[in-house]
């Protein structure tokens, strides 16, 4: 053990109790090694002892050690625990690592817990892109159209950062793209917004292309007129314009209506079943 190290655990040692030491270890993981987690807990620590406003799990989903997360779970660590901002350790793993999210769901983890702010593991994974995250919770039951404060769904969450993947698996089991929040915004809005502030590159246009197909059409006009911030982008709003004068075809509605009438599933296997040519089922799936 280097000399930095002995100070920090002799430090840690005679400072803190055996609880506070380990959520402090668990805090320095990357210094520490997992015998030292283990270590503690044989001598008693708490591994449900909170401190400050995070418990041992959290803090171990915090900084994505899925070794430490599955020690503490066979530990007793209880899986569904709050902490002091009412999220539970999934909600933490949820932004950060698959493998972490993994082994919380095989302990009894909740998909659709909710947050002091009603926001789901899934509403995270969406906004941080995490799309094998996103895919790991919609497997285990999680709801695709989970409201939090705001009305707003997972979808609104992936579109308002442009996070192409996680659209995309958000959409094959089954989100729906017709939606507004109490402020009236949907998930396209949220992401026209970003494009407005100058942040679109060429995967945010690929959003865009990929949630205006899975809504048949969409509108953002009020009253005839775009939102006052669209038109400060004459590119911009001339696209947007062009997209919602643009009425859906027959094609396009109906494939919005086939969607919707197969229900919240994975809709790659759902399509699969159809009497369809494959080039109609690929349609269905939005591939283009």
């Amino acid at each position: 053990m280097s000399s930095s190290m002995w100070y920090i655990m002799q430090s840690i040692q005679s400072k803190y109790s055996l609880s506070e030491r380990l959520i402090r270890t668990i805090a320095a993981i990357r210094s520490f090694p997992h015998e030292n987690v283990d270590n503690l807990i044989r001598r008693g620590a708490d591994v449900n002892c909170m401190h400050g406003t995070l418990k041992p799990l959290h803090c171990a989903c915090m900084v994505a050690d899925a070794d430490c997360v599955e020690l503490l779970l066979e530990k007793g660590a209880e899986v569904n625990a709050h902490d002091g901002y009412h999220r539970t350790a999934l909600h933490y793993a949820a932004e950060k690592d698959d493998a972490c999210v993994e082994i919380l769901l095989e302990y009894g983890a909740n998909p659709n817990a909710l947050d002091g702010n009603k926001d789901t593991p899934l509403h995270w994974a969406a906004f941080k892109n995490n799309a094998e995250c996103v895919r790991a919770l919609l497997e285990s039951g999680a709801f695709v159209n989970a409201v939090d404060y705001n009305d707003d769904t997972p979808l609104s969450w992936a579109a308002m950062k442009g996070n192409l993947e996680s659209v995309r698996v958000l959409l094959d089991f089954g989100a729906e793209v017709r939606v507004t929040n109490l402020k009236g915004q949907s998930p396209v809005s949220r992401l026209v917004a970003l494009l407005v502030r100058g942040l679109g590159t060429e995967k945010e246009d690929a959003c865009l292309e990929l949630l205006h197909r899975a809504a048949g059409h969409f509108e953002l006009r009020k009253n005839g007129s775009m939102p006052h911030e669209v038109t400060r982008d004459k590119q911009l709003c001339d696209k947007l314009m062009r997209l919602c004068a643009t009425p859906g075809t027959l094609k396009t509605l109906s494939r919005y209506m086939v969607r919707g009438s197969l229900g919240v599933r994975y809709l790659p296997d759902a399509v699969k079943e159809l009497p369809l040519p494959e080039s109609l089922k690929e349609y269905v799936l939005l591939v283009e």
